[in-house]
């Protein structure tokens, strides 16, 4: 009832409210929002399941593409001749929807050149003003007039503004489809959703014997010339069953990505497609040319249309050959065909739900303390999801951890800090924010606690007496009684002295390196070169030693800086230094200031893909951790001035000759710079590291949170609430 009744007097206000404050007023609250719906938000776990019987897509393509535009205003109209041609130049094809009473007109001849071009035009709501469903008896007099647009058009297609909507009401629509709904989206005024990434189908009284379904094959025009995608006798006629398909849109909307969220690239899109294509459902974007800028710079209220266009590249060249690129009409065709298979029962809300069981989900909860921590539990987080899992994200505000998540897309909530690296604020810190932490855990009830060092994490499971599962691969670290973990999982050459975990039979073992979890499905991406300005030179990643970890010993500061100044005083040669966190990157530009002079040594300005930098790299220089794996396990050569304790993982690099130590001023001296050969492909790596992994967490599971034989009936809407 509240909501109902803001979002009436919203509506209300509209009109009156400069759009600058209107849009300053919605992120705020989208801000506010969003570390809450990380569970549910952008994937909603459940809603990849597909209909029972469902045939998949046509020609066997493991997924659908659809797009769509709303066109708001008169500013979206005059930028959708850009928009098509983007898309014809890149083979896509799309949806546009306009408002039929807005404040424009969209001309006959438009409508035509879209079709003409195999392109597909809908109606956008009636007014766009927020009004369409305040009372049943207003709606069914602007369905009236929506149906005469309907017709006129020659559409098939609706989708209501704002993506409200009414499921039962909209069977007075004489319509093919609907669009007004989304698999998952809380930042919706309606946030109530389909919970389903494929497209299904709604029984009722609507009265679709008048309409005809649009053939691409043929393009009749009415004796008035307005009817412009007046088909052929289509199969929605002569199945007669009374109905609509209702295709909900499964990827973030670009308003709520780039507008409310301010993000700053498609990394939310790549994930959520990843999963969508994974599970074979209909990956349907809805955008707006309202919001787009094509001219290259933009204001708040914008977007720059490349966002929009790299997405079109990803899809064409990662999932080439993968999908059916289909319009709303022709998927909506193909459903009806296959209704049976795409059955719903409406609620009592009129939100749509599977009418099936599922079975329970277990939760696993991890938490990202490091930025080594994203790229190494992304395909971890993949393959849990597959295996219908819940995962839930913590992230801790240190070394640029966060923005590295939330550039791969991963959805987090941000809880404490780093101390620093003074020894009393890092217990207090530790202590701090497993306080911290213990609301999140009796919010959200995880099953278990998955974690690289997490120390916060294993102590709050601990208090609440939720098992936790560390993965580690350096044995030479010590844990008092509450900070060691109920299990712990190692790679093959660890031995189990030393580890965390005291009991022997929670000890588990993976085969190769941390590393390969993940670097054997990095792509290389040249852009980095320009990016970056490492054109012409021999390229050195360099990464300072950790000072602030308790293992650091100060011998691996004066080896750090004796390599510096040789980069600096050698010709041809350029370091990219990576330092770890902003205190360590002020002292070293403070006390070496000729490093950074013509470019010898750059900081990039922002977070970097460290795999692709590494792999544009000749060789690395690594005050140890994740980086000398990695540049070892991509074939790199890679120097450790590391001057702690070695651990088994890194003396079984050397010993393969993948690592070299650095141990003296002579050795510095006796790194060979020199350009290496790139191998057309990717060496290739054990890959079976995930999959032990996986498997030594679900089998963890079961111990502790065995699924129940006896399946339960759970509308998917509201899968995120089990």
């Amino acid at each position: 009832m509240f909501k109902s009744f803001r979002n009436r007097l919203y509506y209300d206000l509209k009109p009156f409210v400069p759009q600058a404050i209107r849009h300053a007023v919605r992120r705020w609250f989208a801000g506010r929002k969003r570390p809450n719906v990380g569970a549910i938000w952008p994937i909603l776990p459940g809603s990849e399941r597909a209909p029972e019987g469902w045939p998949g897509w046509p020609d066997g393509k493991r997924f659908a593409v659809v797009l769509t535009h709303d066109v708001e205003r008169i500013g979206g109209l005059q930028k959708c001749r850009q928009l098509m041609e983007l898309e014809m130049r890149m083979g896509f094809r799309s949806s546009f929807n306009f408002v039929p009473e807005g404040d424009y007109r969209v001309s006959r001849e438009f409508r035509e050149e879209l079709v003409r071009n195999g392109f597909e035009v809908g109606v956008h709501d009636l007014r766009h003003d927020g009004k369409l469903y305040r009372t049943r008896e207003a709606f069914a007099r602007n369905a009236q007039r929506i149906n005469e647009y309907l017709k006129d058009w020659g559409a098939v297609g609706f989708r209501s503004g704002f993506m409200l909507h009414n499921l039962d009401w909209l069977r007075d629509l004489d319509v093919a489809y609907d669009m007004s709904t989304f698999d998952t989206d809380p930042f919706e005024p309606q946030p109530d959703g389909a919970g389903t990434i494929f497209p299904f189908w709604v029984p009722g009284k609507a009265r679709n014997a008048k309409f005809q379904v649009p053939n691409s094959n043929s393009l009749q025009h009415s004796a008035e010339g307005a009817d412009c995608q007046h088909f052929s006798v289509s199969a929605f006629q002569r199945l007669g069953e009374q109905g609509y398909i209702e295709l909900p849109y499964s990827l973030p909307a670009d308003s709520t990505l780039f507008l409310l969220l301010r993000e700053k690239s498609i990394a939310i899109w790549e994930r959520k497609l990843e999963w969508i294509a994974r599970h074979g459902g209909m990956a349907l974007l809805n955008t707006h040319p309202d919001y787009m800028n094509f001219a290259g710079r933009h204001s708040s209220s914008e977007f720059p249309s490349r966002h929009y266009e790299q997405f079109l590249e990803h899809i064409r060249s990662q999932y080439a050959g993968q999908y059916w690129h289909a319009l709303p009409r022709e998927v909506a065709e193909y459903a009806r065909e296959n209704r049976s298979a795409c059955r719903v029962r409406p609620t009592v809300h009129s939100t749509a739900c599977y009418d099936g069981i599922l079975p329970p989900r277990r939760k696993v909860w991890i938490d990202l303390e490091n930025t080594p921590h994203i790229p190494f539990f992304k395909p971890i987080i993949r393959e849990l999801e597959n295996r219908g899992c819940t995962v839930v994200l913590t992230a801790r505000d240190a070394f640029q951890t966060r923005e590295m998540a939330t550039q791969s897309g991963l959805p987090y909530l941000k809880i404490g800090r780093h101390y620093g690296r003074n020894r009393v604020m890092k217990v207090l810190g530790l202590l701090k924010r497993s306080m911290e932490l213990i609301p999140f855990i009796l919010r959200e009830k995880p099953d278990l606690g998955l974690n690289h060092g997490s120390r916060a994490q294993i102590l709050a499971c601990n208090l609440l007496r939720i098992p936790t599962v560390l993965i580690m691969d350096y044995e030479h670290t010590s844990a008092p009684p509450m900070v060691r973990p109920w299990w712990e999982i190692v790679p093959e050459v660890v031995s189990q002295e030393g580890l965390h975990c005291k009991r022997t039979d929670r000890i588990r073992k993976y085969s190769g390196i941390k590393e390969d979890v993940y670097v054997p499905e990095f792509k290389p991406d040249p852009s980095i070169v320009k990016q970056l300005g490492l054109n012409g030179d021999i390229v050195v990643t360099v990464r300072p030693p950790a000072t602030e970890a308790h293992y650091h010993n100060p011998e691996a500061e004066i080896l750090f800086a004796r390599f510096m100044d040789r980069i600096y005083a050698t010709p041809g040669v350029k370091a990219v230094l990576l330092p770890r966190n902003k205190a360590q990157q002020a002292s070293i530009t403070a006390q070496h200031p000729e490093w950074f002079k013509d470019s010898k040594v750059i900081i990039p300005s922002g977070v970097v893909d460290g795999l692709n930098l590494l792999w544009h790299s000749d060789l690395a220089v690594s005050g140890g951790g994740t980086m000398n794996r990695e540049a070892a396990a991509l074939g790199v050569p890679v120097y450790s001035v590391f001057r702690g304790k070695l651990g088994a993982v890194d003396r079984s690099l050397r010993d393969q000759g993948r690592l070299v130590m650095v141990g003296t001023p002579e050795d510095v001296d006796s790194i060979v710079l020199q350009r290496r050969a790139r191998n057309a492909s990717i060496h290739e790596q054990e890959r079976r590291a995930l999959h032990d992994i996986i498997e030594h967490v679900t089998a963890i599971l079961d111990i502790h949170s065995p699924v129940e034989s006896n399946r339960v009936r759970m509308p998917l809407q509201h899968a995120s609430h089990a």
